[in-house]
């Protein structure tokens, strides 16, 4: 059943709170059929800490049964946004709990790259309960990176990265993977890359392991960049081959499977207990080793890791896109 249109009295109620602190309701912004009430953006200006300036909107929808979500968009230099959502049982308590994170929490600058971070308030009702990390965006000098992270327990990390306009940059499958353990391969798409990173925990505990791994793929990314790419095999070249062995743990699986098939039959257990159950349990364990990688198991042969021949990551940038990539890098 579709949901009434506010009424003129229904938003005059609904703003009470907002308008208490000055906030202006923007008529042409709004849609009362879809029951969102957009406010006046409200701008605030650098501080003398080094914070930057920023553009704040919020919008409210009532969902017409009592729950209310209250979304802030906030949009700094380079035009990098971050949203913060809350929901609750009242406009006055959505807003509370908005205005208890700091606006700078959103964003974070190095050399060479700018990060927009989203957050969300899990729970309905307030608590002391923290926002957790949504979503990431970092742009670096031709490269956007979005790490999205699932409200789902044990559901991975999405990472993409997409290159500004022009030629693609010969980005390796193993430029993510080379981080650790839980980092996937780069997979080529239509738009740019995408890959995963495995995620525990849940709540609080995995939204910091979120930042924290947003922290650590933005260093990693911008240390790549600002080298040239015979620089990358050169530093890492121990870690790409420990990415090419575990991509072989599927194949060397399948290869255990079918030796200790062959081998079982020739040897008695009383001959050498010891090497008889090694060799009927190592396929499995290697099996279970298999199915604790980031990826699905896939049976393959995976390139040898080599020194990259390109000179540059990225082709000279035109005027244009120069100017824009200029934008990202810490001022």
């Amino acid at each position: 059943m579709a949901l009434a249109p506010l009424t003129h009295h229904e938003i005059l109620a609904l703003v009470a709170p907002f308008a208490r602190q000055g906030r202006h309701v923007d008529l042409g912004s709004s849609r009362r059929e879809e029951r969102q009430v957009v406010f006046r953006p409200v701008d605030h200006p650098a501080g003398t800490d080094g914070a930057a300036a920023l553009r704040e909107v919020l919008q409210l929808d009532s969902h017409g049964t009592g729950s209310f979500k209250l979304t802030r968009t906030l949009t700094g230099e380079c035009g990098l946004q971050a949203t913060l959502e809350a929901s609750g049982s009242g406009p006055a308590e959505v807003l509370a709990r908005i205005q208890s994170v700091d606006l700078q929490r959103h964003f974070r600058r190095g050399p060479g790259w700018a990060m927009a971070r989203s957050y969300r308030f899990e729970s309905f009702t307030g608590g002391g309960a923290a926002p957790v990390l949504a979503r990431g965006l970092v742009r670096f000098d031709g490269l956007t990176l979005a790490f999205e992270v699932s409200p789902v327990r044990g559901v991975s990390a999405e990472l993409m990265l997409t290159p500004a306009a022009g030629p693609r940059p010969p980005l390796p499958e193993d430029l993510l993977a080379v981080i650790g353990w839980d980092w996937a391969r780069l997979v080529p798409g239509a738009d740019g890359w995408t890959s995963r990173m495995r995620l525990r925990g849940q709540g609080e505990r995995r939204s910091l392991a979120a930042e924290h791994a947003l922290d650590r793929v933005t260093a990693h990314l911008a240390q790549v960049l600002a080298e040239p790419p015979a620089r990358f095999h050169e530093r890492l070249r121990f870690a790409r081959w420990g990415v090419v062995l575990r991509r072989l743990i599927p194949t060397l699986t399948a290869l255990g499977l079918i030796v200790g098939t062959l081998l079982l039959p020739r040897i008695a257990p009383e001959q050498d207990p010891g090497f008889w159950l090694l060799l009927h349990y190592l396929p499995i364990g290697v099996l279970a080793l298999a199915f604790t990688l980031q990826e699905l198991p896939r049976f393959e042969i995976p390139p040898w890791p080599r020194r990259l021949r390109a000179n540059r990551w990225q082709a000279a940038a035109p005027p244009a896109a120069a100017e824009g990539d200029a934008c990202s890098a810490t001022r």
